[in-house]
């Protein structure tokens, strides 16, 4: 059962799956949360570039909490990432994060949830 609440503290840091200079706070997963979304906080070093990549399932909902970088989407092309942004990536759409300016730390939420695999791939 999904848990109500919990504190977003209480979440560890895990590596991220794309770069060994990130990390990822899983904060609810349908494997460890029963839960239909995926919620995590990202933190991405400065100097950065993420693989560009799709989730072929859910669309792709990126808070961005702070820092700066550069976003690219397909056939929206290229924008700047900062602090307040509200970024909606579309299923299937390639997409990354490139140039990170300033570490920078992103809120994200998939719906349906992305798989959940410890330290691994989401291939």
């Amino acid at each position: 059962m999904t848990a109500v609440f919990k504190k977003e503290a209480d979440v560890e840091w895990e590596p991220h799956f794309m770069t060994d200079k990130g990390k990822i706070k899983w904060i609810y997963t349908r494997e460890k949360d029963d839960s239909p979304i995926t919620v995590m906080k990202i933190s991405l070093e400065k100097g950065v570039t993420l693989p560009e990549h799709r989730h072929r399932d859910q669309p792709d909902l990126i808070y961005v909490l702070k820092g700066k970088a550069t976003m690219f989407i397909d056939e929206e092309g290229e924008f700047p990432l900062e602090p307040g942004m509200v970024v909606l990536v579309r299923q299937n759409t390639l997409h990354t994060i490139r140039n990170v300016e300033e570490d920078i730390l992103l809120y994200n939420v998939f719906s349906p949830a992305i798989k959940y695999v410890k330290g691994g791939s989401q291939k």
